[in-house]
């Protein structure tokens, strides 16, 4: 048994240090919307889709592992009713720049309020999918003034369980193996397939186009050992403050085997008065992908009822 796993491990390894990758600048304008900011040791990349004659302006952050590609389903429809939207690689994924042990290492809410600060003077509604919420919760908690509403979908509370892994995602040389490994896996066509697969539960929706999307930032050079050190700069959530902020719009799918059911029955009972909790039937983890319309009209009618 030992046998078999450590010849696993070390193919897993060989074919991870085989692949390909891609350096920052190979990947300059991966869209032809592409942009990026630089704000202390990190550089993000973002997309501007500017509605005619906007009514609002909303930051979409994405959830873990994914790209600012999974938010182009609602998106269109979005600013084709008059909002602005941008969207935003986090760090370490997409085609931001990733963190390294010499990288002095921010929590993610203020990289991206450097950002919103950047591009308007004006407050925004803020959109998290999954890991994404966890981001928005912190900056709505955190710099209030520039949030006026959080759009959370497929997401929950941050209790600190990632926080129970500091020993690890703290070390080098864990950052250093795993992330190997976590890049041979991410680049899989097969595994990247089968995740979407799962994470839809829909199978009336096709995720083969997206593969390619999600595939690809994995080849990034630097990319898993960036997530290791990722998840030591999350943000616990503050529920009493959760509890003060403006009205939020919680939607979820009643097939997501992803997102924790505790976790998302406590940031429940923590929404402030007015929110809505909306909830996709038939409707997986990646709901805003194969369920875009549906969570577009929704989305819409809150952003009306709060202006």
């Amino acid at each position: 048994m030992k046998k078999t796993l450590s010849l696993f491990i070390c193919l897993t390894l060989l074919f991870a240090l085989c692949l390909p990758a891609l350096a920052a600048g190979d990947a300059a304008r991966p869209y032809p919307d592409s942009a990026f900011f630089t704000y202390q040791d990190y550089t993000l990349h973002y997309r501007v889709q500017e509605a005619e004659n906007p009514k609002g302006q909303i930051m979409l952050l994405h959830g873990f592992a994914a790209t600012t590609a999974c938010w182009e389903n609602l998106t269109a429809i979005l600013t084709a009713n008059g909002y602005r939207c941008v969207l935003v690689d986090l760090p370490d994924f997409g085609y931001s720049s990733r963190e390294t042990k010499e990288t002095k290492r921010l929590p993610r809410e203020e990289v991206i309020h450097a950002l919103m600060a950047a591009l308007s003077d004006e407050p925004w509604y803020v959109a998290g999918h999954s890991m994404g919420g966890f981001v928005a919760l912190a900056l709505a908690q955190t710099y209030p003034e520039s949030v006026k509403n959080l759009l959370l979908y497929s997401t929950c509370g941050d209790n600190g369980w990632f926080h129970l892994l500091d020993p690890l995602t703290n070390n080098d040389t864990v950052a250093a193996v795993v992330g190997r490994i976590i890049e041979a896996i991410g680049s899989s066509r097969l595994f990247v397939r089968l995740f979407l697969r799962v994470a839809t539960c829909d199978f009336g929706y096709d995720p083969s186009p997206d593969v390619e999307t999600y595939r690809t930032p994995f080849t990034v050079a630097g990319t898993g050992a960036g997530i290791v050190y990722y998840l030591s700069r999350l943000t616990n959530t503050d529920y009493a403050a959760v509890e003060g902020l403006r009205p939020i719009l919680f939607m979820n799918g009643d097939r997501d085997v992803v997102c924790p059911p505790l976790e998302r029955i406590n940031l429940r009972r923590h929404l402030p008065e007015g929110s809505v909790d909306y909830t996709v039937k038939g409707g997986g983890h990646m709901l805003i992908c194969s369920h875009a319309d549906l969570a577009a009209r929704v989305t819409l009618a809150f952003l009306e009822n709060n202006p």
